[in-house]
């Protein structure tokens, strides 16, 4: 309770600490600072072009300083979800990465979705990064709750309750939205996909936490899957180019998978954390140099790098270095996890938090680049 204090007592001095510095000195904290380095960059993304206030010009992507913050965020925000996950006795595992899966996905196609300009603004900034995993990880942590609830209460009316709460809160949302979304899935439609899930959920015998994690997430993954199709259904879907950048992290993922059959040393290999995040990387990284720069002359449309690191590595190698890269420092962090889980078995559940992490910030932002380059947007 103590470092909750200390964390809480730091918290509530650095938002104080800007308020203040927000009344007395906005041209530096909000201009020079928070627009320049945070909000900026995200109106920059939203218009597709560099954007200026007061005389301070702000550029689509991410800086250091930026990063470093996001990074520290994302830090204590895992901590405490894995408070939460560990105060309601979920087993923190490959499980329950699968059960996130929707929500992934979900959220790649979303970011799809505004770069195709299917939302405007102001509706678009919430789905660019940052903004995106805040939404995502919400939905995703209200549903895991809710799973738990159910779970203590054993009542399948709370099914009926909990369809009835997504379609409600849907319909508020296409009510109050619509006319910032080019296309929006009609509440009816939402509402029979929400029927179908939650009436297979209702016979099933034994219903766990994951299951209706899973469940609500795919309703949202249906619904970001049927946009696409309305974003994308005047373009040419690109199979040639999708193949491509996929084939890549499947033969890397399949390389491993395969030495750790035929050398035990390598055994940890064969387990799904380690592959998946293998695999979100390694599909980062190749789709991000394919798009980027074209080694196999397909006609990909220009796109660019947004963060800086990872714009380091691609400029002073042509690209190419840039995904070897990203293969080479995720096998380090697994064999460092392996290591650590070894030594201090009392860490696997806190291993496995940050090994899902880890997936979801190659894999999301790798999906995301493979259905954006597959469709020309």
């Amino acid at each position: 309770m103590r470092r909750d204090h200390l964390i809480l007592l730091a918290l509530v001095i650095f938002f104080f600490s800007v308020m203040v510095g927000y009344i007395f000195f906005p041209s530096i904290v909000y201009d020079r600072w928070i627009w320049k380095y945070y909000w900026g960059p995200v109106v920059a993304d939203a218009l597709g072009r560099e954007v200026e206030y007061h005389g301070v010009v702000a550029h689509e992507g991410y800086t250091i300083v930026s990063e470093i913050t996001y990074g520290i965020i994302a830090l204590l925000s895992l901590y405490y979800i894995y408070r939460l996950l560990k105060k309601l006795n979920i087993d923190i595992n490959w499980n329950l990465c699968k059960s996130l899966f929707p929500f992934i996905i979900f959220g790649s196609v979303s970011r799809v979705l505004e770069d195709a300009g299917y939302f405007k603004i102001p509706l678009s900034f919430w789905f660019i990064s940052p903004l995106i995993y805040v939404q995502v990880a919400a939905y995703a942590l209200v549903s895991i709750i809710l799973g738990w609830i159910f779970e203590n209460r054993k009542k399948k009316s709370l099914l009926i309750i909990y369809a009835f709460i997504l379609i409600l809160l849907y319909t508020l949302f296409w009510f109050a939205f619509r006319n910032l979304i080019v296309n929006p899935v009609n509440p009816i439609i939402f509402a029979t996909l929400v029927a179908i899930v939650f009436t297979s959920l209702y016979f099933k015998k034994d219903l766990s936490i994951l299951t209706i994690t899973f469940s609500i997430g795919l309703t949202l993954c249906a619904s970001g899957l049927i946009s696409f199709g309305y974003a994308s259904y005047d373009k040419i879907f690109r199979i040639d180019v999708l193949l491509v950048c996929i084939s890549f992290p499947i033969t890397i993922t399949a390389i491993a998978y395969l030495l750790s059959k035929y050398i035990k040393k390598l055994e940890f290999f064969s387990k799904p954390l380690n592959l998946a995040m293998l695999f979100g990387h390694s599909l980062d990284g190749f789709t991000s140099y394919i798009s980027i720069y074209d080694p196999f002359n397909m006609g990909i449309p220009s796109y660019g790098e947004k963060h800086p690191v990872s714009f380091l590595f691609m400029d002073i190698s042509s690209g190419v270095l840039f995904p070897i890269v990203k293969v080479i420092l995720i096998v380090l962090i697994i064999l460092i996890f392996e290591d650590v889980s070894k030594k201090e078995k009392s860490y696997s559940s806190l291993l496995n938090l940050l090994k899902i992490a880890i997936f979801i910030l190659g894999f999301s932002p790798g999906l995301r680049d493979l259905l954006r380059v597959a469709i020309g947007v």
